[in-house]
This record gives structure tokens, C-alpha cells and sequence, in this order.
């Protein structure tokens, strides 16, 4: 239950403010009361839930505030995976160019579609890929938790036409990783991150409250 939390954010599928009904989602994940509650306990300690007394379990509806804080967490932390890939050695940055060129081909083709669940989808892969690549599963783990955050920031701040991120910034970071251009892949990845914040308004959206079709579709890849 934990990852598909986690993963519906970060898809957009989960929206700010929408409830977690304790006994809906333990129907939907077949788990015991307890369980739902540790684990919701859990998502509230990574900001991605939050608990309310009396009221129940909410996705959270991070503030402004809480929302430059994410953005700066994500700068300290892909400045740093950027650095690592870019520093790895020509064979592996060789493979890793590659493995992600091959990434790329799947967002232009969803671009192509205008396939947006899987433009968000990929977006967020893109940047767990770098961090997977820089071979620090400590940076894999966080940056998961901080792409969620910043999706709940986004659907909170961010109107509809305003993607979370432009997929066409993508291929000039790793075009700069292919030859070891840790400055230029530094700088582009920075500016791609400064577009996001930029788009974000006081525009709030109002999230779907139908729990089981949100999860029903993992449950059945899984």
C-alpha cells in the first residue's frame, strides 16, 4: 500500500485534500485496520498524508511555503546526481547515456500521443533514473518522496495546461551527461527545475474521491 500511495501522487491520480478512508483501503489493499493506520502513520512522517484528528487521513496540501522547501531539497539533491553521472567512468556514462536516450524515445512518444497520465509517469522516472544511474540508493529514496511532494505541490499550484514538467528539457541534460559535461548538465537540470517552480499559481484542484478505481489498475499490474 505504501508504494501505491506513493505512486498515485506522484501520477497525479491522488489530488491534495482527498480523504484515505481507513476501511475503504483496507478492502482495496486487503490489509487490517492496524496496518492501514501504521501505514498512513508512516506517509504522514514523509509529508505526503496528512492526519487529522477526529477527521482521518487526508493527502496532504503542502503550503507555499512547504512547496519552496521541496523545490530546494530537489536542487540540493540533483545537483548532486547530476554531478555523480557526469562523473562516472566513460564506459558506464556511455551506457547510461543510452539507457536514458532510450527513455526519452518513450516520452516523445507519449509526447506524441498526448498521453499525459504517462508524460507524468515518465517525467518522475526520468529523474529516479538519474539518481538510480548515480548508483546512491539513499538519493533514490528521497528524490521518490520529494517528486510525490512536489506532485502534490503542483496539483495544488499549477493549472491544468501547465505540465509538471517539460519533457523537452530532458534531452539536452542527458546529451551534456553522454560527453561528461558536469556544468552544463548541472545548469540545464537547474533550469529545467526553476521552469517548473515558475509555472506555479494559487490555482487550486479539486482531486477525485474514488479510491478504488485510483488503485484498482496497480493492484491488477502488480
Amino acid at each position: 500500500m505504501f508504494n501505491a500511495v506513493i505512486q498515485a501522487v506522484a501520477e497525479r491520480r491522488l489530488a491534495p485534500g482527498v480523504k484515505l478512508v481507513e476501511e475503504q483501503l483496507a478492502e482495496i489493499f486487503k490489509l487490517n485496520r492496524a496496518r492501514i493506520r501504521k501505514v498512513l502513520l508512516i506517509l504522514s512522517q514523509r509529508r505526503i498524508v496528512q492526519l487529522e484528528p477526529n477527521r482521518g487521513a487526508f493527502v496532504a496540501r503542502p503550503s507555499a511555503k512547504e512547496t519552496r522547501d521541496v523545490f530546494q531539497a530537489r536542487r540540493l539533491l540533483e545537483r548532486e546526481v547530476v554531478r555523480l553521472v557526469a562523473a562516472l567512468p566513460e564506459g558506464e556514462r556511455h551506457e547510461a547515456a543510452a539507457s536514458l536516450r532510450a527513455h526519452l524515445i518513450a516520452e516523445h512518444h507519449a509526447v506524441a500521443a498526448k498521453d499525459r497520465s504517462a508524460e507524468i509517469r515518465l517525467s518522475g522516472n526520468f529523474h529516479l533514473k538519474l539518481a538510480e544511474l548515480a548508483g546512491n540508493g539513499v538519493f533514490v529514496s528521497m528524490l521518490r518522496d520529494l517528486i510525490a511532494q512536489m506532485s502534490l505541490a503542483l496539483a495544488a499550484y499549477a493549472t491544468t495546461t501547465q505540465l509538471d514538467c517539460s519533457l523537452r528539457e530532458h534531452d539536452p541534460i542527458v546529451e551534456a551527461l553522454a560527453v561528461g559535461d558536469s556544468e552544463r548538465a548541472t545548469t540545464l537540470a537547474m533550469a529545467h527545475l526553476d521552469h517548473i517552480e515558475a509555472a506555479l499559481t494559487l490555482v487550486d484542484e479539486e482531486g477525485g474521491t474514488d479510491l478504488v478505481a485510483i488503485f484498482s489498475d496497480m493492484l491488477e499490474m502488480a
